[in-house]
């Protein structure tokens, strides 16, 4: 009879530990579910901040080849990004009875913060000619 009541202990401390398992497995799962759900968000972001920058490259393209760089405006919004866009032309170029210009354009896009981690940037840089 004595051994029987020094087993009783036992079975509730196997409980408890294969309790323990159980939820540390859970967690894990429930942990591993979540980082892939951010990292496809931010994959998604990533993309649409590249389509946004590509978006800001095709206006200042279109902008510099109507009216120079001067037509280039220093920013647009597009679908939630700040699209930063910026224009170079060096001095024309001079290919004997041909005068043209060559217009370096850049767009940043931009949205979130870093103190919220849900910054993302993409730039996207193209050069032209007239």
């Amino acid at each position: 009879m004595r051994a029987a009541r020094h087993q009783r202990g036992f079975s509730l401390v196997a409980a408890v530990f294969v309790i323990a398992i159980a939820l540390l497995i859970v967690l894990a799962a429930v942990l591993t579910l979540s980082a892939r759900n951010r990292s496809t968000v931010q994959a998604l972001d990533a993309s649409r901040a590249l389509f946004a920058a590509q978006s800001g490259v095709d206006i200042a393209i279109a902008r510099s080849l109507g009216g120079g760089c001067g037509a280039v405006p220093a920013s647009v919004d597009i679908e939630g990004f700040t699209v930063a866009l910026a224009c170079s032309s060096p001095p024309p170029v001079d290919e004997a009875p041909d005068v043209y210009e060559i217009y370096t354009l850049t767009a940043v896009a931009q949205r979130g913060s870093f103190a919220s981690n849900t910054f993302i940037s993409r730039r996207v840089r193209a050069t032209v000619t007239q």
